[in-house]
């Protein structure tokens, strides 16, 4: 963005007319609150980020505890498809990534 001296340099006197102050005011505001903004965006997208590892990580410790139970109790517990896995966790982030506009 530019500074507001900038734009007025040369023309500084027009500063101290009261519209141009009520807009330099308004524009300072309307700054405070993009900056503010994108504070919050950014903050959003790192949870939203920070959430996804830990459905990632949960899902690859539930993964190895179905591993473990299967070589126990074959019988019981079915060997998990590694394959079926990897698409589905593809899906997932790119399903997480369309609805949060993460741009990745």
């Amino acid at each position: 963005m530019r500074d507001i001296r900038q734009i007025f340099k040369g023309n500084e006197h027009l500063m101290d007319l009261e519209p141009v102050d009520n807009l330099i005011d308004y524009c300072r505001d309307l700054e405070g609150q993009l900056f503010e903004k994108n504070l919050e965006e950014t903050n959003n997208k790192e949870q939203i980020l920070k959430s996804i590892i830990q459905d990632v990580l949960t899902s690859c410790d539930e993964l190895e505890e179905n591993k473990l139970l299967n070589e126990r109790y074959p019988e019981l517990y079915k060997k998990p498809d590694p394959d079926s896995l990897i698409k589905n966790l593809k899906d997932y982030i790119l399903e997480m990534n369309r609805v949060n506009k993460l741009g990745l």
